[in-house]
């Protein structure tokens, strides 16, 4: 048994919407079980060969067990959460109801019994998550010999599903397992494809995360391959007034813009020493780039941690000359003026570091390590008798 129980993608708010699509469902199961019993609940279930125009809305939130329900709301907490986040909650419930709709459509179009079930809606939800959080990853609990769990690539976790789907609907079996396959699919499709759309005129933020972004940088890093491959140098040095070739300038462009991008990622799935490895190719190729606030102060960090003090020491300034009005400085300015110091042994750049730090400092450890710092060097440089 493998039961998806989490994704690594955090939220930025509350999925109120969402929340309450589940708790819609849990309250609609309720009457079903004991209020509309014996037949009460037909009209609201979508009839395949009499399908009115509500029951396309009704059928979304009814389902016909208990077991059917718990699975459904378990994937629409996983999944729904992170696509309600990314889309805003007015947002999310017309397009929660639309795939619905859609997926009722298509469902409505090969088979010829009665729909329940909230499963072609969150088909829908599932095809948005592959297009906007392709990269994320979700942990999967499974129970079969031994318990345990593992992650998996979201995308192909989705993916999967969808080509069982496509299996069971289209295969030898069709779907005489009773479940409705051609609404998942119809579901999967019209999230996919209104994400892509929303994406791409921009109704939707786009981030450097989604799957245009994706295949816009895979595109980057093809251009970057076929010019190299021409005999295109990326470390070469060009004259000064020699004329620009245009595949000298653009690949560079592209492949800058690709290892910023490879950067952020890595450091939002927590993967800084592939973050410090692609900036550290990054500062070979153009030495000017600087990253954002907080990755910037990341990468120095962790340079700091994997003992490349040289790069560190470089980051950190480069931190100090792009953010001169950040906070705390002066604990950068303390941690430069201590690589400078103990591993690099440029008592000068050290003594100024530590010098323009120690009247900001606050905390008596760090005024006095600072102090320490500079009578180290003090004694290295004064003179002998």
């Amino acid at each position: 048994m493998f039961i998806p129980i989490r994704t690594d993608v955090p939220l930025r708010r509350t999925p109120y919407v969402n929340w309450a699509i589940m708790g819609t469902c849990v309250i609609v199961y309720t009457l079903q079980v004991s209020v509309l019993k014996n037949g009460w609940d037909r009209p609201f279930v979508l009839n395949a060969r009499d399908p009115h125009l509500w029951q396309f809305f009704t059928y979304q939130f009814m389902h016909g067990s208990a077991l059917h329900l718990l699975g459904n709301m378990l994937f629409l907490f996983i999944f729904g959460n992170n696509v309600n986040d990314k889309m805003g909650n007015v947002a999310y419930l017309g397009f929660y109801l639309a795939g619905g709709v859609f997926a009722g459509i298509a469902s409505v179009l090969v088979d010829t019994g009665r729909i329940v079930g909230a499963s072609g809606s969150i088909a829908a939800v599932t095809g948005a998550y592959l297009i906007l959080l392709p990269r994320s990853h979700v942990t999967i609990f499974y129970l079969f010999y031994f318990i345990g769990s593992f992650e998996i690539s979201g995308m192909w976790f989705v993916l999967a599903f969808f080509a069982l789907d496509v299996f069971y609907q289209f295969g030898s079996s069709g779907a005489a397992d009773g479940v409705a396959h051609m609404a998942h699919i119809g579901g999967t499709l019209f999230g996919a494809a209104i994400c892509l759309l929303l994406l791409w005129v921009r109704l939707l933020p786009r981030d450097m995360f989604d799957v245009l972004a994706l295949l816009d940088r895979w595109n980057r890093r093809r251009q970057h391959r076929d010019a190299v491959s021409r005999g295109y140098d990326p470390f070469g040095y060009s004259p000064r007034g020699a004329p620009p070739r245009r595949e000298a300038i653009n690949p560079m462009g592209d492949r800058i813009q690709d290892l910023r991008a490879s950067i952020s990622d890595a450091i939002a799935h927590q993967n800084m020493p592939e973050a410090v490895k692609l900036y550290l190719e990054l500062r070979a190729i153009d030495p000017n780039q600087v990253l954002s606030k907080q990755s910037q102060l990341d990468v120095a960090n962790q340079l700091f941690t994997q003992q490349i003090y040289p790069a560190a020491a470089d980051s950190y300034e480069l931190y100090l000359r792009a953010y001169p009005k950040a906070d705390q400085l002066e604990n950068i300015q303390l941690m430069l003026g201590i690589i400078y110091a103990r591993y690099l042994q440029r008592y000068d750049k050290a003594k100024e570091a530590l010098e323009a730090a120690l009247p900001k400092l606050h905390a008596p450890r760090d005024i006095d390590l600072a102090k320490s710092e500079l009578e180290e060097i003090q004694k290295l440089h004064s003179p002998q008798a």
